[in-house]
Parts: structure tokens; sequence; C-alpha cells
């Protein structure tokens, strides 16, 4: 029973990590940038009624990380693309992403993945401080604001 346990307890701690890892990269890269595919305020003044919710944050989040994994903007996120930033002791949880098996991960395969909208809507909550479903100019700026002040 004790080497099943070390090996479960082993494989939830890679996932763990992997989430973790997922959520830092979503959360460390909410600033500066006026171009609203990668500025949080900037998303959310680019909406017609000045905030986003959860859903736009997710899609938002999910497109923007996307961007980051996804070399010469391709469409869609390679094995080479993935260890690039992942390296290649990750190359279980590409094949995971990979719904489709074609070697390519593409961002409806990233949008569509429960655990990949989990980890990169987990701030949600965290942004919006009035708690109403929806993240304003305001609560997206003091999060950038928080943000910046964790950067050094």
């Amino acid at each position: 029973m004790g080497e099943n346990f070390a090996i479960f307890y082993n494989a939830i701690l890679k996932h763990t990590i992997a989430v973790i890892v997922l959520a830092v990269l979503a959360t460390g890269c909410v600033t500066q940038s006026p171009d609203p595919n990668s500025n949080l305020a900037a998303r959310v003044n680019q909406s017609r009624d000045g905030r986003i919710s959860k859903e736009e944050f997710v899609n938002w989040n999910i497109a923007r990380i996307f961007k980051l994994y996804d070399a010469g903007g391709k469409g869609y996120v390679t094995l080479q693309d993935w260890q690039r930033l992942q390296g290649t002791s990750k190359d279980a949880q590409y094949k995971r992403l990979d719904a489709n098996r074609d070697g390519k991960v593409t961002l409806a395969e990233a949008q569509a993945n429960p655990k990949v909208r989990a980890a990169l809507g987990g701030t949600f909550a965290d942004i919006d401080t009035n708690h109403d479903g929806w993240i304003d100019h305001k609560e997206a700026s003091a999060y950038l604001l928080k943000r910046q002040t964790f950067v050094p």
C-alpha cells in the first residue's frame, strides 16, 4: 500500500505543479503592454460595457498564454514549442492537451480543456474584489498595480 500511495502522491504532485506553473504564468504576465491581447486593463477597456465576465477573462487568458507557447504564430503549439518553455519532463501534459492526437495543440483544444480553464481562471476571484462576477477597469488596474509590487 505504501508504494501505491507514493506513486499516486507523485502523480498528483506533478499535476499540481503544472497547474501552479500555469497559474504563475497567467498572473505574472498581466502587466504593462497597451496591447489588449496581453494587458488585462486594456482588455477590459476594449469591452463594450467596460467590464469582462469570468468566461471572457478565461478565454482571454488562455489565448494570451497560448501566444507565448505558439512560436512563430502558427496557430498551434507543437511538442517542440511546448518543450521550449516546459522542458521535456512535461511531455505527457502536452499529449493530454492534444485532444485529437494530431501533434498540434490548437487554441480551441486549450480552451476546451477543463484543467486549463480552471488553472487560468483561478485568479478571477482575486481580481473581482467586489464579487459581482465581473472585472471592471478599476479592479483590473488595482490588480495590475498589486502585481507590479511583486515584480522586482
